[in-house]
């Protein structure tokens, strides 16, 4: 009589991973996994790299506890990241997974940068609390931050979400921020400091409350605001868009000041914009 074991390395339906030693052993060798060490708890740490990018998975084949050097698991038809590792050491890479729909096991410490952009994300839940390098979500269908990490030491990408809101995101982002293509209204809860560069284009900005403080360029193209700041707001240092803030030129977001408008041009040396496009967009208080 034939028996068919349970476990399956590449068929397995759900969150079914290996049982025994020698299963483990024989997924790493399937997927060219070397320098481990199986735990008790039949998970791995690995000292250098796992890439399991482009293999058609739709969940994670072993449980991963540390890896050293570079974990990619990208284009793949992922559904959760149950199993993944806890620490990486330098990257991880889950990326482009067109039905990763959860963060669930993912690593909470990560030593180089976090990829997580094209999947089918609605939640970060389960995603990395530190992140040394780059922390990228782009290209999901996220309505919110929260659980995002709170410490990044490169860029932060959030664009191409459904973000109304910034709540959530770190404090201090070192590297540049991107906002883009989202439904933001507001920028409450940005980062108070950006190392980097500042890019919102594309949103539903009316005023420039809550903006952080960029080191490097901005572009909020495609804004309602763009039009009342879009002579100086590439170059603009956070002083000149303390003041635009301070001036009150916008009220309510519906509401242009123009006597305070025209104050600020005026004390900053600066272009009139276009009064008659504004007014397609705003009502002008003389």
């Amino acid at each position: 009589m034939k028996h068919i074991k349970p476990y399956k390395i590449f068929e397995s339906v759900g969150l079914n991973f290996p049982t025994t030693r020698e299963e483990v052993i024989e997924v790493c060798e399937k997927h060219k996994i070397i320098n481990y060490t199986i735990n008790d708890d039949l998970s791995i740490d690995v000292d250098g790299g796992v890439g399991l990018s482009d293999k058609g998975l739709k969940y994670l084949p072993l449980r991963f506890n540390y890896v050293s050097g570079l974990f990619q698991c990208s284009f793949n038809g992922l559904l959760s990241l149950e199993g993944s590792p806890q620490t990486v050491g330098k990257h991880f890479d889950c990326s482009d997974n067109k039905k990763l729909k959860s963060l669930k096991g993912g690593p909470q410490t990560v030593g180089g940068y976090f990829n997580c952009g094209g999947n089918n994300l609605k939640t970060l839940e389960g995603c990395p609390q530190t992140v040394s390098d780059s922390f990228y979500c782009h290209y999901n269908k996220l309505t919110s931050l929260e659980s995002c990490p709170q410490k990044v030491g490169g860029s932060f990408g959030c664009f191409y979400n459904n973000l109304e809101s910034l709540e959530g995101c770190p404090h201090t982002v070192d590297g540049s921020f991107l906002c883009s293509n989202n439904e933001l209204k507001t920028l409450k809860g940005s980062p108070q400091t950006v190392g980097g560069s500042f890019y919102c284009a594309d949103n539903e900005l009316r005023d420039l409350e809550h903006f952080p403080e960029v080191s490097g360029s901005i572009n909020i193209e495609g804004n309602t605001v763009y039009l009342l700041v879009h002579t100086f707001i590439e170059n603009a240092n956070s002083f000149l868009i303390e003041d635009f803030i301070d001036y009150e030129i916008v009220r309510n977001g519906d509401t242009v000041m123009l006597d305070r408008l025209q104050t600020f041009i005026r004390d900053n040396d600066l272009e009139m914009p276009d009064l008659e496009e504004i007014k397609e967009h705003y009502k002008i208080i003389e």
